[in-house]
């Protein structure tokens, strides 16, 4: 099984909760869905709540308003549902794949690592073989590499990997900047800047795994937002690769300093423009990648 398959089951768990919450009229109509408090409801991330969103738009239940929040327009037809709707992950294996996920790109494993099955599976209370399907699917991501008999290494990339990384983004991240400057709603521009604005305005005090998940949030929202499902499947595992170097080089003692770049950025989406957004961002991507290989550079003196 794929590691898209893993994803579509967590978004299929989504969308059925969030249909059965409108089955049983425990959602008023007119009510905004918040993906952000949703996520924090189910302990997931917003990107499936995002797409399970997206699916109540194109079945007409939820309808964009003027300000392109979703809104509550419709139930299902039939009388109202009175069963108690619960969430829960599809199964075992999704489950650990988000622990070894969330592991890794916190840095708690070293790039080139090498991670034991029997380990994760002690460390994680879970039988080795939903371990091995997890790996796999991380496997799928790009973040880990399979050892015969030895088990599986977290990906060692190099410099040069960075640089390329940051490149393939700025093209693809510029394209799907043109398309989500019509697209994107206010009230997601201003669930980005409060992010963005309260972690800079925090200063050491935020953690470094607050800011790399809200510049990860922040790059991966952009490109949902272009509405091309296939533009941000492409750019979800170069993010993360980036993601898993950064994490590992800020261990280093440096923290990135990116977040008021974002606010920039968003106040050119917010004026429509495009043309200084993709100016913003291309100027943001450069500094950035150019300040982490250095990183990585003198780290490997």
């Amino acid at each position: 099984m794929s590691t898209t398959q893993a994803r579509e089951l967590l978004v299929d768990r989504v969308h059925q909760y969030l249909s059965g919450q409108l089955a049983s009229r425990k959602i008023p109509l007119g009510t905004h869905l918040n993906a952000l408090s949703i996520a924090v409801e189910l302990g997931i991330s917003r990107t499936p709540v995002n797409q399970a969103i997206a699916r109540l738009i194109q079945e007409g239940y939820v309808k964009p308003d003027k300000g392109r929040r979703p809104v509550v327009v419709a139930y299902p037809k039939g009388k109202p549902s009175n069963g108690e709707v619960q969430f829960s992950f599809a199964n075992q294996t999704e489950r650990t794949y988000e622990a070894i996920l969330e592991k890794i790109l916190r840095g708690d494993f070293r790039l080139g690592e090498i991670l034991k099955v029997s380990r994760l599976a002690k460390e994680l209370a879970v039988n080795p073989v939903t371990v091995h399907r997890a790996t796999e699917w991380l496997s799928n991501d790009g973040l880990l590499v399979r050892l015969p008999r030895r088990g599986w290494q977290v990906i060692a990339l190099r410099p040069t990997d960075l640089k390329d990384l940051y490149q393939i983004r700025e093209q693809l991240e510029s394209l799907a900047l043109k398309s989500a400057v019509d697209r994107i709603s206010a009230e997601k521009l201003d669930e980005l800047e409060e992010e963005a604005v309260r972690l800079s305005d925090a200063g050491e005090a935020a953690s470094l795994h607050e800011i790399q998940q809200a510049d990860f949030h922040f790059h991966h929202e952009l490109a949902v937002a272009s509405g091309s499902r296939i533009l941000a499947e492409t750019l979800e595992p170069l993010l993360r690769k980036v993601f898993l170097m950064t994490a590992s080089a800020f261990r280093l003692g440096r923290k990135p300093r990116r977040l008021a770049d974002h606010v920039q950025i968003l106040e050119a989406l917010r004026a429509r423009d495009v043309s200084t957004a993709v100016k913003r961002l291309k100027a943001h991507l450069r500094a950035s990648m150019e300040r982490n290989v250095e990183i990585w550079e003198r780290s490997a003196l």
